[in-house]
């Protein structure tokens, strides 16, 4: 049975659906032919980063029961983006690259926050599963009538 999905997710999802559309429009913004060989890297983190945004946003709008991993995933990539395209060799950025990193975890925190607690609400874990342990039949315990050794007779 799927599950309504809630309204945080579609406000989560409106949010994906913006930097996706910011993404690609980073894509075909950037001319690759300017800015040498860093800008075709930028383009390929831009399509990659627009890539899980729609995974993303696909998977809150539709209640899916991977939504928090694929939050997770893009949220990773994103840091990754940032902190690889600020901290480039020669360039002394780094410290910006670190400050949009905690100015977008302002907002991010508490979106992923928010998607792992509704997720673990609407797909609670599974129990684990219970190991098979094979039971032999109990021994009667006294001498059994008309068994061989016993002197009983039937």
């Amino acid at each position: 049975m799927k599950p309504k999905v809630p309204f945080g997710f579609f406000v989560a999802g409106c949010f994906s659906a913006w930097f996706t559309v910011m993404m690609v429009l980073g894509v075909l913004s950037l001319n690759p032919l300017s800015g040498g060989e860093w800008s075709f890297a930028w383009r390929g983190a831009a399509a990659l980063l627009a890539a899980l945004g729609a995974v993303v946003t696909e998977a809150l709008w539709r209640a899916r029961p991977w939504v928090w991993r694929a939050s997770v995933v893009l949220a990773v990539a994103y840091a990754a983006v940032v902190l690889v395209g600020f901290g480039a060799p020669g360039d002394d950025s780094l410290e910006a690259g670190i400050g949009i990193l905690v100015a977008s975890a302002v907002v991010v925190g508490p979106i992923l926050a928010y998607i792992r607690y509704r997720a673990q609400t609407l797909w609670p874990p599974l129990p684990a599963p219970y190991a098979r342990v094979q039971v032999s039949p109990p021994r009667p315990r006294g001498p059994v009538r008309g068994a061989p050794g016993t002197g009983a007779r039937p």
